[in-house]
C-alpha cells in the first residue's frame, strides 16, 4: 500500500510584522495571532491566447498575469494582537499616552507629506501545517470585522491583501499567552448612555485595497494600494417599546449618536480596548420577533467626523487600547 502524506490542520499558525520598507518582507513575526480557519489564496489571473489559427478552437495557450495573494482568518480579542489589526486597517501611527497603564490610539490616517496617505504595510506569516512558512509582504487589510456576542468570545474576522508570498525557513513559533476576551465583558454606550439591552454588535472596517499593476519585468505588481475606508455595522437589542427604544427613536428622528464599544479581559479592571464612533447614522431599525422576545435589529454607518480624527482631517472611528505596553505598535 503506498504511503500517505497529509498535514494536520492543528499545526497551522499565523504571525505578523510591520514592515520597515513597504513591500520588503520582514524576517520573522514580531507578534503571533491565534487563528481559526485560516485560508491562503494565491491569485494569478489567466491571460488566454485566442488568436485565430485556421481552426475552430477558441483557446490555444495560457499565461499568468501579475498576481497577488490574500490571507484570511478568524481570531479573538487578545490584548497583544487585537489593537494592531485596527491600526493596520485605519493607518494612523500609534499615539501613546499615560504613564502605566498606557493608552494607544489610532484613527484613519489622512497623510503626511509624500506618503500618499497610505497605512503601514505588514508581512503576514502563514505556516501551512506541512512545515512550510509563507511570507506575504506589502500586506494591507481589506476587512477587519469585530463581532460581539454575550455567549461567545469577542472575535475578529480579518482579510489581508498582499504581494505574492514566498516560502521561507520557518521562524520560531512563539504563541501568545494572553487570554481571549469574552463577549459578555463588554460595555456598550449609545448616545452617552451605557445600555444593557444589546445581544449582538458587529462593526466592519473596510478599506478599498487593490493591487497597482505596472511593467516590472516580474509577475509581482508595483504595490498594494490602500484606498478609502468605510465603517458600517449592525446592532441587535432587546426591544424596549415604540417610545422607549433608543435604536428605533434614533432612526425615526435621524439622531446620529456616539457609539462606544469597550471590551476587556475577564477579571481585568485596568486593560481594555475601546471602539469609538462619534457619528453613527441608521439605515434601518426594525422591531421583529418569532417565538421568543421582541428584538430591534438596526444597520448603521459610522460617518467621518473631526472628533474621532487624530492629526487633522476626518475619521469614522478611533480605537483606544489601554495596556501595560509602553512602546508603539
Amino acid at each position: 500500500m503506498p504511503a500517505s502524506t497529509f498535514a494536520p490542520a492543528n499545526l497551522q499558525w499565523m504571525g505578523l510584522a510591520k514592515e520597515t520598507t513597504r513591500g520588503v518582507a520582514m524576517a520573522a513575526p514580531t507578534f503571533w495571532v491565534p487563528v481559526d480557519s485560516p485560508t491562503w489564496v494565491p491569485t494569478r489571473p489567466p491571460i488566454v491566447d485566442g488568436a485565430l489559427r485556421g481552426s475552430m478552437a477558441g483557446e490555444y495557450e495560457q499565461q499568468q498575469g501579475q498576481g497577488h495573494d490574500t490571507i484570511a482568518y478568524k481570531t479573538y480579542f487578545y490584548l497583544d494582537s487585537v489593537y494592531p489589526h485596527l491600526l493596520a486597517v485605519l493607518g494612523n501611527p500609534d499615539t501613546i499616552g499615560g504613564a502605566g497603564p498606557y493608552t494607544h490610539k489610532t484613527a484613519l490616517y489622512n497623510g503626511s507629506g509624500g506618503d500618499a496617505a497610505q497605512p503601514p504595510s505588514y508581512t503576514v506569516f502563514y505556516n501551512d501545517g506541512a512545515g512550510k512558512v509563507l511570507a506575504m509582504p506589502g500586506a494591507i487589510p481589506s476587512t477587519v470585522k469585530i463581532t460581539i456576542k454575550p455567549e461567545g468570545l469577542a472575535e475578529l474576522n480579518v482579510t489581508w491583501v498582499g504581494l505574492p508570498a514566498t516560502a521561507i525557513t520557518p521562524p520560531a513559533n512563539t504563541p501568545t499567552t494572553a487570554k481571549p476576551m469574552p463577549g459578555w465583558n463588554t460595555i456598550i454606550t449609545l448616545g452617552g448612555t451605557a445600555l444593557s439591552t444589546f445581544s449582538e454588535v458587529d462593526v466592519e472596517y473596510k478599506r478599498a485595497t487593490e493591487i497597482i499593476p505596472a511593467v516590472t519585468g516580474t509577475q509581482t505588481p508595483f504595490a498594494i494600494f490602500g484606498g478609502p475606508v468605510t465603517v458600517a455595522g449592525s446592532i441587535t437589542a432587546i426591544y424596549q417599546g415604540y417610545t422607549a427604544d433608543t435604536n428605533l427613536q434614533d432612526y425615526l428622528t435621524n439622531t446620529q449618536p456616539t457609539l462606544l464599544v469597550k471590551v476587556a479581559p475577564a477579571g481585568d479592571a485596568v486593560n481594555s480596548i475601546l471602539f469609538q464612533h462619534s457619528k453613527v447614522t441608521y439605515d434601518v431599525a426594525a422591531p421583529s420577533g418569532t417565538n421568543k422576545w421582541m428584538e430591534v435589529k438596526a444597520t448603521t454607518k459610522m460617518l467621518a467626523n473631526a472628533t474621532d480624527a487624530l492629526g487633522g482631517g476626518f475619521s469614522p472611528a478611533q480605537v483606544i487600547l489601554t495596556s501595560a505596553q509602553s512602546t508603539a505598535y
